[in-house]
């Protein structure tokens, strides 16, 4: 994983469509009590500044994420004793530890689900955690040019040896031709019940929003620290060129000035154990 710092510098696009949802469910999320975690947490910042923030003053949030040096950063820096903690926690395992099953009344996960490569394992260790009445507000990225990206870069002679199989499989709902009917009867399927799922687009128009979303995405290929210093350099300039060339330029009506337009689909979920 890159640099806890680094990745902070690099989450404003994060950021904004977080406060987005909280924003929309701010109902829902006003009388969130009792034990929480936040999947994919990171170096823990969104969930202490914006999460946290926007629920009952008696929720208590577990921040979770596959990434040990996330999580050490996490606590050093935003670990609160009363309300706030970092745990380290592949969702996707088959060997759900004993400690966090029945014991969460609701489970947040915002920019993190489409990396896994068995979500269906993920979804279910989120029902086994989850007691009965919980509830799971989800943000999954649905389809997005970085993962055609990474398919190609993966079948370059240059970089393959170093990407890991776990990347290959990524972006769960890319090629799916209804991912928001895809989502839900997988949901069903683990034993939620719906209460919203709906797809979206979002796009965002600045080159430097741009540059913060690879930023971001660089910050979190752990394989790239495998690379020779040269071939990881080769990588981000390819992945940039690559990633960039396939967004759409225009320019502004209101100053004249180029701009560069990143349209992608993103799932939205709130769901039940019931």
């Amino acid at each position: 994983m890159g640099s806890p710092k680094g990745y902070i510098t690099s989450d404003e696009l994060q950021k904004c469509n977080m406060l987005s949802i909280i924003d929309e469910f701010s109902e829902d999320l006003k009388d969130v009590r009792g034990k929480c975690m936040d999947i994919g947490c990171g170096p823990g910042d969104i969930t202490k500044d914006f999460l946290l923030p926007n629920l009952s003053l008696d929720a208590q949030i577990i921040g979770t994420d596959i990434s040990e040096s996330m999580i050490k950063y996490a606590n050093q820096t935003f670990k609160d004793e009363k309300r706030l903690h970092f745990e380290v926690l592949d969702i996707q395992t088959k060997n759900l530890p004993k400690k966090y099953i029945s014991e969460f009344n609701h489970i947040f996960s915002f920019h993190t689900l489409h990396w896994c490569n068995d979500i269906r394992q993920a979804f279910k260790n989120m029902y086994q955690m989850l007691r009965s009445n919980g509830t799971i507000l989800l943000y999954i990225v649905a389809s997005h040019d970085s993962c055609e990206v990474l398919r190609i870069l993966e079948r370059d002679i240059r970089f393959a040896q170093y990407i890991p199989d776990t990347i290959k499989n990524i972006y769960s709902f890319q090629d799916s031709n209804n991912a928001r009917k895809d989502l839900k009867e997988l949901l069903q399927s683990v034993g939620f019940t719906i209460h919203h799922c709906s797809l979206r687009e979002r796009s965002y128009s600045e080159e430097k929003n741009s540059r913060q979303y690879l930023n971001s995405l660089i910050s979190i290929l752990t394989f790239l620290e495998d690379m020779p210093q040269d071939l990881m350099e080769e990588f981000k300039n390819t992945l940039t060129c690559e990633f960039l060339k396939r967004k759409i330029n225009y320019k502004s009506i209101y100053n004249n000035q180029e701009l560069t337009l990143d349209l992608y689909k993103v799932l939205v979920v709130y769901a039940q154990k019931i």
